[in-house]
């Protein structure tokens, strides 16, 4: 009896151990995601459309699609029209109407006007029959600046690159002056002036204008027609306010570091002193204080804390002296929430009431508040929009603007598709009015009853290309197609509010309490459960979207006609060739991997180009100086005496000026200790040599700019980044080699994450001497390369532990018949299913999520925590058969000519061979344990 008993606990008790067991591997987690995640993305005007994040956009008001990329605005003193600056454009709306003038119209044209109409069934603007040819009013682009003249029909432009104002009539549609900001001025000679944000000073009748070529805040007496001061601003002036009692300026520097050059470097010697790589880590003793490198002296860029650096100054117009030098937001090196900060503030946008001045600081999504009377910060105002995401940054507060009684800021929040409305006295955020994707400004009426709003890509792209597909008059290309959007909001009760704030952050993210499928290698959420995956390789390409490569996919949204870069192709080709050329394998690699793994055909790079792709895909939201910067014309001259011409703009890297507060992605493992190295991403900056001979990194450095600290010691200084003169064969062969010696032959473990760029697929001019017969012979060597790299890693012992993530960080040369930014996205690996397309709408975000919850990493900001999870992917019975690869087109691409400048070839041998299997008893034992009991 007592025996049966034992024998009924015993059962009794395996039986809660067994339902235990059964709860924890089914246990419910909480998991955000973006609302489309089942969808691809689509334009309706009229009502949601679908971003590439995946999430939507509803705006809110009367909208208008206009030009690309406004990143400035006025409003004029009769409150009848709006004009909005762009790059080399400037749009006049009616706000009655809504009817729009872009100056000049397409094709150099000025249009009168075009025929807009508010929510209009046309999603493209059109020419009217009466354009006029005229010479552009901007004819070297231009920058933030605009500015009504009292008479409303005068308005005061930036002429950025120039170093101009431009002085235009808005009813006659004539240009009447361009000031020079060029010339002698308290003794000293400027010259390279480049003209930023600007305001009109009514009760001096003057222009404040910023130089950020010189640093410096220009005073223009408009009656006298002269220069009247020059006052010292900041690194890379960018926001301009004035006091209410017109007796102080203001101005906001992005700026981190005045760029120094090679010590001893002349235009005569520039070539021979530049050095192969990075100077140093940003924020080392080395870039505080200089280093030596290759034999030469390397200037330090001095420290992030310096009083120019991502400030505020405030400057007494009376006297022309700065009075203040205010560091706003976080500082580098403060621990917020048990992180160090990494990202200068990025203060931008000032509003100014009678004793406060509230600035944007982009990095930290948070406002100081600066009491300029008593010359100190009194705090922040952290904009929250839900407690689920806000300890999370990516918001970016931009454009701001004070209400009259000084009660409420209104905020365009860059990074969120919204307007925040802020209570000033409760220092908390009311509420948020839906805008386009990327708002950059926001403004009042007179009377305040109403809010006009402008964003910078609007509703997105759209297609580009496929069958049926018009082309707009404002052509095709991604950056062209791609409308901004001119909002007019009727100012909302506290109930419409309400309802716009719960639309924004629907439009944003859903929470969805899913089961936590322990068996699937993705876990759903950071740590929430092991997996077999390891290592993770992470690969860039460049420049393709996913019809042109992709697009005969079967059993996908693909379209034939548009795959250039396809496999059996030739209708790409001039009719003269196609008898010579017929059925072309540009990609069979591609193709191959596609089949044999997995691949998305709803995959979009949040990205237009590679300034925004890199920070993209290595988890950095580009900011408002990335957005802005990167769309405008600009020059640079490096011996220039104008401390802003050494650095002009950004690149595919990031530099200090675009950090995220925590950083990215390499910091996020730093964080958390988790090893990996880097084979060419980042080693590019906008001063750089790409010669061919330039192969330590593909790049050589005249220019001193720092690498983000945690990736500098991380990166391969023998591998080539970014440079269409190196063949992506050179790459592998680099590439092969170092992954031999140190994690093959040499001791070292392979680091959890491999970052590596192969950068051909960009494509470029022809070059038959050196095998490159068209521009697909350049995809085609990044084709093989793809497919080397894949026959290599899957021929080492790391594999069976191994994923491989294959991308592109921009579709910016492509076409695409269902949007744009629709791009390539495979992996690949033994835990990936096998043949298998991805529907999930993915994007960015859903690649880093995927990182980080397999490497067990804390996200890093909104865009990871709330990017779809693609699960889809994966399977729990693991395949390990290696790629093999397919051999190029010899009539596409000729790798010996290629390779026959570095006196160098592939040996095909050793390559089909694939590394050292020394791992041989361990894949024996992994095959029979997967195939027992089949």
């Amino acid at each position: 009896m007592q025996s049966i008993t034992k024998q009924i606990l015993a059962t009794a008790f395996s039986a809660v151990i067994f339902v235990t067991n059964l709860e924890a591997q089914q246990k419910k987690v909480s998991i955000l995601s973006v609302p489309g995640s089942n969808q691809y993305c689509k334009i309706d005007a009229a009502g949601t459309s679908v971003l590439p994040s995946g999430r939507y956009v509803t705006p809110a008001g009367n909208l208008v699609r206009i030009t690309n990329d406004p990143f400035g605005m006025a409003i004029s003193p009769d409150g009848k029209k709006a004009v909005t600056l762009h790059n080399g454009v400037f749009t006049i709306i009616d706000l009655t109407t809504l009817k729009d003038t872009r100056i000049p119209g397409y094709e150099n044209k000025i249009n009168s006007p075009l025929t807009h109409e508010p929510l209009n069934s046309s999603p493209f603007p059109t020419d009217s029959a009466n354009n006029s040819i005229i010479p552009t009013a901007l004819p070297q682009g231009s920058f933030l600046g605009v500015a009504f003249a009292p008479d409303s029909k005068t308005v005061y432009l930036s002429g950025g690159d120039n170093g101009a104002v431009i002085v235009y009539d808005i009813e006659k549609l004539q240009r009447i002056d361009s000031i020079s900001l060029n010339g002698k001025t308290g003794g000293i000679d400027f010259g390279d002036s480049f003209t930023s944000d600007l305001l009109l000073n009514e009760s001096n009748h003057e222009l404040l204008i910023l130089d950020r070529g010189n640093f410096r805040l220009v005073r223009y007496d408009i009656a006298a027609k002269k220069i009247t001061a020059s006052i010292p601003a900041g690194r890379q002036p960018f926001g301009l306010a004035l006091s209410a009692d017109k007796k102080m300026a203001f101005v906001a520097n992005v700026g981190a570091y005045s760029y120094p050059l090679v010590e001893g470097m002349t235009k005569d010697n520039y070539n021979s002193m530049m050095i192969s790589h990075h100077p140093y880590g940003d924020n080392t003793k080395e870039a505080i204080n200089g280093t030596e490198i290759e034999g030469k002296k390397i200037p330090g860029v001095g420290s992030p804390h310096s009083p120019e650096a991502m400030s505020v100054f405030t400057m007494d117009l009376t006297t022309n002296k700065v009075i203040d030098k205010f560091k706003t937001g976080f500082q580098v090196g403060e621990m917020i929430e048990e992180a160090e900060v990494v990202g200068g503030a990025s203060p931008n946008s000032i509003a100014v009431g009678k004793e406060f001045a509230y600035v944007t600081n982009a990095t930290n999504d948070n406002i100081s508040i600066i009491d300029y009377k008593k010359h100190t910060i009194l705090g922040h105002i952290q904009i929250t929009v839900d407690k689920r995401i806000d300890k999370f940054r990516g918001l970016l507060p931009f454009g701001i603007t004070l209400s009259k009684d000084e009660k409420t800021l209104y905020v365009a929040l860059l990074g969120f598709n919204a307007v925040a409305v802020i209570d000033v006295a409760t220092k908390t955020t009311k509420g948020l009015i839906p805008a386009g994707w990327g708002p950059t400004r926001v403004k009042l009426s007179a009377d305040e009853k109403e809010l006009y709003i402008i964003s910078c890509r609007g509703l997105g792209a759209g297609p580009n290309g496929g069958d049926g597909f018009v082309a707009p008059p404002q052509g095709t290309y991604i950056g062209d197609i791609q409308l901004g959007s001119f909002q007019k909001v009727k100012m909302p009760s506290a109930s419409e509010l309400a309802a716009y704030t719960k639309q924004s952050i629907s439009n944003t993210f859903v929470s969805n309490l899913v089961t936590d499928d322990t068996k699937n290698p993705l876990p759903s959420l950071p740590g929430s459960h092991q997996t077999p995956i390891k290592y993770i390789v992470y690969i860039t390409k460049e420049n393709r979207s996913y019809d042109e490569v992709f697009g005969q996919l079967k059993n996908a949204k693909g379209d034939t006609t548009l795959a250039r870069f396809g496999v059996d192709c030739d209708f790409t080709l001039p009719d003269s060739l196609r008898a010579k050329y017929a059925h072309l394998n540009v990609t069979p690699n591609h193709h191959k991997a596609a089949k044999q793994f997995a691949f998305s055909d709803n995959f979009y790079c949040d990205s237009d180009a590679s300034i925004h792709g890199h920070h993209w895909m290595m988890g950095v939201i580009p900011n408002e100086w990335v957005e802005a910067n990167s769309s405008v014309d600009k020059t640079a001259n490096f011996f220039s005496k104008a401390p802003g011409r050494r650095f002009p703009g950004s690149t595919g890297s990031m530099d200090p000026e675009d950090y995220g507060e925590i950083g990215g992605m390499w910091e996020a493992m730093e964080r958390k200790k988790v090893n990996f190295y880097n084979f060419g991403e980042a080693n590019e900056t906008a001063h750089v040599r790409e010669e061919w001979m330039d192969t330590a990194t593909g790049a050589a450095h005249g220019v001193m700019v720092p690498m983000q600290k945690a990736l500098f010691t991380r990166t391969s200084h023998n591998y080539a980044g970014f440079n269409m003169n190196i063949p992506d064969q050179f790459r592998m062969n680099q590439f092969e080699s170092e992954f031999t010696k140190m994690w093959i032959k040499g001791k070292k473990p392979l680091p959890s994450l491999i970052t590596m760029q192969v950068p051909n697929d960009h494509t470029a001019g022809p070059r038959p001497e050196d095998g490159y017969y068209f521009p697909q012979s350049f995809v085609a060597d990044n084709d093989l390369a793809v497919g080397r790299i894949l026959h290599f890693l899957s021929r080492t012992k790391y594999w069976k532990n191994m994923l491989v993530i294959i991308t592109e960080d921009d579709p910016q040369g492509g076409v695409d018949h269902i949007d744009a930014h629709r791009s390539i996205l495979m992996m690949a690996g033994p835990y990936v299913k096998k043949g298998y397309v991805s529907h999930t709408h993915a994007n960015f975000g859903s690649i880093l999520k995927t990182i980080y919850n397999i490497l067990d990493v804390k996200y890093v900001n909104q865009y990871d925590v709330t990017a779809s999870l693609l699960q889809d992917f994966f399977t729990d019975k693991p395949d390990y058969t290696p790629y093999t690869l397919v051999q190029h087109d010899p009539r596409v691409f000729d790798v010996e000519k290629a390779m026959k400048k570095y006196g160098r070839s592939v040996d095909w041998r050793k390559v089909i061979q694939g590394p050292d299997m020394d791992d041989e008893d361990d894949m024996r034992k992994n095959h029979y344990k997967q195939t027992k009991g089949k």
